[in-house]
């Protein structure tokens, strides 16, 4: 965890800000040659200033896009990978200011400004991506005090089994309410429950509760003296079936351990897959956007040598 946070940090300080200086550099020249240039009229993407910003945003987008692949095919040198994604991190934020001066604040109903607003999706999906890849993955390793996914999985089964033998020696109405909720316990669940940490049961609280009312009805069940003969025969029945075996309310109270245990090992996998949603999510995001943004970026282009 620490050298993940280590990692990280050395990201954004990587060769002593080297380029964080290189895009404050660049946001500084542009945001003097904009205040510094002189056009006929208002200022736009069409000027010649318009222009040279313009050329400077779609290399970056380029060169970052490229970068984005060419950072993945990195085996060695730790160091020249964090390097590659600290100029991603710090020249990507530079475009926000680079493409805006290019438009000149002239924004519309057109494929420029559809460019424009892809790029700004692009640029805060990767904000959020570095961002959740700081904070997340440490949460993830806390959250699984110490186990394995697959190893969770496995304890789930393993105690839904165990719960369902104790279940089997208390009663068939205890056996099928158990299956039935080691049946509705899931493991995950869909895009938006994985995303909101919030999974939907719908015997959410019953078993527990169904458990409580089990145990308070064997521990007042009816006594020979007083409880007439269908008392009596169900107390002897009851003795019977407890006959050199565990009393059945002791079963009961290892079955509300049991179940108990396993209901806190879902939550805490249902927590890790939330975990690890929010950690995925932007990617699914990032790169789709960013292959609209180049085909929209290449239109964009396009059209402005149409009308030149």
């Amino acid at each position: 965890m620490r050298s993940r946070e280590s990692e990280h940090r050395s990201i954004f300080v990587y060769g002593d800000f080297r380029y964080l200086k290189l895009a404050l550099l660049l946001c500084a020249l542009s945001i003097g040659a904009y205040l510094l240039d002189d056009p006929p009229f208002s200022p736009s993407g069409n000027t010649w200033l318009g222009y040279g910003l313009g050329t400077l945003g779609a290399l970056l987008i380029i060169w970052l896009a490229w970068l984005g692949v060419r950072k993945r095919n990195f085996r060695k040198g730790q160091g020249r990978l964090q390097g590659w994604v600290s100029a991603h991190v710090y020249l990507g934020l530079s475009l926000l200011v680079v493409a805006t001066l290019h438009t000149g604040f002239q924004f519309g109903w057109n494929v420029h400004t559809l460019a424009y607003a892809l790029m700004v999706l692009v640029i805060l999906s990767g904000v959020y991506g570095v961002i959740a890849y700081a904070a997340l993955p440490a949460r993830i390793t806390r959250a699984r005090e110490g186990m394995e996914f697959g190893e969770m999985t496995a304890s789930v089964e393993r105690l839904g089994e165990q719960a369902l033998k104790l279940a089997d020696q208390i009663d068939s109405e205890t056996h099928a309410v158990v299956a039935r909720s080691i049946a509705n316990a899931k493991l995950g669940g869909s895009l938006r429950e994985q995303l909101s940490g919030r999974y939907i049961r719908s015997d959410a609280g019953t078993l527990e509760d169904f458990l409580k009312l089990k145990d308070t009805q064997i521990k007042a069940s009816p006594q020979p003296a007083g409880g007439g003969r269908q008392a009596t025969i169900a107390f002897f029945a009851d003795q019977l079936f407890d006959a050199g075996r565990e009393p059945r309310a002791e079963k009961l109270q290892r079955l509300l351990k049991v179940t108990s245990e396993r209901k806190a090992l879902v939550e805490r996998i249902n927590r890790d897959v939330t975990l690890r949603a929010r950690l995925n999510i932007w990617l699914y995001m990032h790169v789709p956007v960013t292959i609209a943004l180049l085909a929209a970026l290449l239109v964009h282009i396009l059209t402005v040598f149409l009308y030149w």
